[in-house]
């Protein structure tokens, strides 16, 4: 019994470190997302959009105001994102 239960104990530790990285990996790969704001600014705000195609991805702040990968300027956000969800 003794000889079964060290090495089962190991595997299931090893799965779960396995599951642990593997979630740690997705959610480090958050993109900062940006909007131009009523100044003409381009801001980053904190929301997530999850598909290269779909709906356009709006600021949950306001719900109209489009979200973009990247700043360029002060006033320029570029490359539109979107979600698989409304």
């Amino acid at each position: 019994m003794k000889k079964i239960l060290l090495p089962a104990l190991i595997v299931a530790m090893g799965a779960g470190a396995a599951f642990a990285s593997n979630m740690a990996s997705k959610t480090a790969k958050v993109i900062p997302t940006y909007r131009i704001d009523a100044n003409n600014k381009c801001v980053q705000v904190q929301q997530d959009c999850n598909s290269p195609v779909g709906f356009v991805c709006t600021w949950n702040g306001d719900g109209a105001s489009q979200l973009y990968q990247f700043m360029d300027s002060e006033t320029e956000c570029s490359q539109e994102l979107y979600r698989t969800t409304p």
